[in-house]
């Protein structure tokens, strides 16, 4: 019987072929479509009928359907339904029966049902097709929603006539009426929305709802302008009974990079004698040749602004230009630097404000020698505003460091590892408007460290390597220590990466000097189908004592805290890194640990840090904090996130907030609320909650397809 059928159908399309082939010019016309039928016959009336399992294509079009005729005389293609229509872009017209041409671009369908983009649905009594452009439908009812049975979609909209318009990717409806869950919510006498192959297109966004213990309930309406394929603007009026705001964001992309600026102006009732504003924006761009520049900008009006709007709680707004270039034996970095505080307790007259540096470094491997030669020069300066000759209040400093070393590694009796590295360190420095510090010094640092390592590896049967490595180091350091204000290297930062080095202040202002040890070991494990690890602990040692370190460094005394570090990463999704600095009784000095679980539908993060009081640092009283956020995702419908930021030093939250979404083929629906506490002088205690409502389905609106409903049978 298939056999049957299978010698009928090639049958047909030859009889089809011979048909086309004798019909007069103007039937011709249809010569480059291709039909495909269980049967074929030509009238007396000059007509050509094709029945079952009709298939025509013509320029991409593909036409389903139970019967086509063709009407040579009319050059018309009468067909009986059920009908589908599919265009070159996907796009799907169902029919209950159509009239259309030969070319399947102009004519009617009946009863028929669009869908674009396999999401949007567009239900209209009659549809007519216009120079393979146009499709104009009527009474029509459009939605992105799965509609099961006689349901009623979430949202829906109902107009008296639509236009596609398939070059501008646009559909237009006169006499709109929009409903959420069957009832009318908004009239419009002409209404414009993308369709859902349109990314990018001028016109209003989705607005969102804001609620604010100190701004009141308010609304944000985005509306968007495309300029051109690379740039665009988007202006968000947000009103609330408090404030009048404009938010705007302005992003371009150009051949050699990007820029995008983000800002916002505002008249409120809690500073009403103020105009209030921010600005934060950011470039990147590929100058060739390995160079890249970088742009940053951040200011604002007053202290509490950001932190009350929620744009941002940063308390310090740094600006700058940032040249770059790194390759595999130069380095490059040139920035210029501005910074400004909202602290209450901070001057920007008496702050650095205006910073400047330069570094370049390059490494040469010595042929005759063996090795590595590295030589670097940096340059830096920075500015106070201040004109006093008080110190601290109007200093203003500037240095030149230039550095040569040689460094070498050797095995020694199979598995020992011996390193040398000997260097050579010249160092300008000028200080003005000071009043207690000399005005220029020249200062030239010889050093020389002895390494030793002694890796022990090993594997087991499950496939697990290990890592055992003892190290040690012995140092000189020459010169005296520096006299300098101390400018830069207020906080430094003791950790397993700076274990095995000579200094380990964060810039060239100072450097250590004397005799220098250090003695430390780390054991690391390597399997990615179970877990990856590992441990180091290390000590340094010296002969003399450095004030220049703060109090809780760890690097205060003769003989430093102890360092601890940890990392750990599971195949089933959990990882914690952690890194400490301890004293003989173990009590933690300074403390961080970050540990987390990210897999399926769960994503739980934590952070863990504490710091002791240290008036060099700035930080008048200790500072234990812990924060947890997760996200849960219930199903592909629901998703519910938390987080929660706490001060164990004053026994009480810093940050609260949650929130709930659901998602489905054609609406996303997000409740969130803050909580935010007052922790230092800039934040504004605010409860916040945000309600958001986006329609998916069309252009801007974000697709829903990944969470589609289906309907129970």
């Amino acid at each position: 019987m298939n056999c049957t059928i299978h010698i009928l159908r090639i049958l047909a399309k030859s009889l089809l072929f011979v048909a086309i082939l004798s019909l007069p010019a103007r039937a011709q016309d249809v010569d480059a479509a291709l039909l495909v039928a269980d049967s074929v016959l030509i009238t007396e009336d000059e007509r050509l009928v094709a029945t079952g399992n009709v298939e025509a294509f013509y320029d991409g079009i593909r036409l389903f359907t139970d019967e086509i005729i063709y009407d040579q005389k009319r050059d018309e293609l009468i067909i009986k339904g059920p009908v589908r229509l599919t265009q070159k872009n996907g796009d799907v017209m169902i029919a209950d029966s159509a009239d259309l041409d030969s070319k399947l671009e102009n004519g009617i369908l009946r009863g028929a049902r669009y869908v674009l983009d396999q999401e949007l649905q567009v239900f209209s009594a009659q549809t007519d097709r216009v120079e393979d452009r146009y499709t104009v439908l009527r009474k029509v009812i459009a939605t992105s929603c799965q509609i099961c049975g006689t349901g009623i979609p979430i949202w829906q909209i109902r107009a008296d006539r639509a236009i596609h318009d398939r070059k501008e990717k646009q559909i237009y409806f006169r006499r709109a009426q929009f409903r959420l869950l069957g009832v009318p919510v908004l009239y419009l006498p002409t209404m414009r929305i993308p369709d859902p192959s349109l990314k990018r297109t001028t016109g209003f966004t989705i607005p969102k709802f804001v609620s604010n213990t100190i701004l009141g309930f308010g609304v944000k309406v985005p509306y968007f302008i495309a300029l051109g394929n690379h740039a665009d603007v988007t202006f968000t009026p947000y009103v609330s009974p408090v404030t009048n705001t404009i938010e705007l964001r302005f992003r371009k992309m150009f051949r050699l990079g990007y820029i995008e600026l983000n800002g916002a102006v505002s008249q409120d009732t809690v500073l009403p004698d103020v105009q209030r504003h921010y600005l934060t924006g950011f470039a990147r761009f590929d100058l060739g040749q390995g160079f890249k520049l970088d742009f940053d900008v951040e200011t604002a009006s007053d202290r509490g602004y950001r932190s009350l709007y929620g744009y941002s709680g940063k308390d310090r707004l740094g600006s700058g230009i940032t040249l770059y270039r790194v390759k595999r034996d130069v380095f490059f970095h040139a920035e210029l630097l501005n910074y400004e505080t909202l602290r209450y307790n901070e001057s920007n007259d008496t702050q650095p404000t205006l910073i400047g540096n330069i570094t370049y470094e390059r490494r040469y491997p010595p042929a005759r020698l063996g090795g590595e030669l590295r030589a670097a020069l940096a340059l830096h300066g920075h500015k106070r505003v201040s004109l006093s000759d008080i110190p601290e209040r109007g200093r203003d400093m500037a240095r030149i460091n230039f550095d040569l070393s040689w460094q070498d590694e050797w095995t020694v009796g199979g598995d020992m590892r011996f390193g040398l590295l000997t260097s050579l360190g010249v160092d300008s420095h000028t200080v003005v408007q000071d009043s207690e510090a000399r005005g220029r010094t020249v200062q030239t640092t010889p050093a020389i460290a002895l390494t030793l390592r002694y890796p022990l590896h090993s594997s087991s049967a499950d496939g697990s390597r290990y890592l055992a490595e003892p190290l040690a180091q012995i140092g000189w350091v020459g010169g005296s220590p520096s006299d300098l204000p101390n400018d830069e290297n207020i906080s430094t930062d003791f950790d397993e990466g700076n274990l095995l080095s000579l200094s380990r202040f964060p810039t060239k202002e100072r450097r250590e000097t004397g005799v220098i040890g250090a003695l430390g070991a780390r054991w690391e494990r390597f399997n990615p189908e179970t877990w990856s690890g590992g441990v180091t602990v290390g000590q340094v040692f010296r002969d003399t004592v450095d004030p220049a370190f703060s109090a809780s460094s760890g690097l205060e005394n003769q003989t430093s805290k102890t360092l601890l570090a940890m990392q750990y990463t599971a195949a089933w999704g959990g990882f914690l890194q952690a890194r400490g600095l301890f004293e003989r009784s173990f009590e933690p000095v300074k403390a961080e640990a970050r540990v987390g679980y990210a897999r399926n539908k769960l994503s739980v993060s934590g952070t863990y840090v504490q710091l002791d009081a240290d008036a060099d640092e700035s930080r008048t009283a200790s500072v234990a904090e812990w924060s947890l956020s997760g996200t849960y995702k219930i199903n592909k419908h629901w998703t519910t996130n938390a987080n929660v930021q706490y001060d164990l030093i004053k026994d009480r939250a810093a940050k609260t907030g949650g929130g709930l979404t659901y998602k489905n083929e054609c609406a996303t629906v997000g409740f969130g609320v803050i909580r935010s506490f007052a922790r230092s002088t800039t934040l504004v205690p605010a409860t916040t909650y945000e309600l958001s409502v986006s329609l998916l389905g069309f252009g801007t609106g974000g697709s829903g397809k990944s969470t589609r409903r289906t309907c129970r049978k």
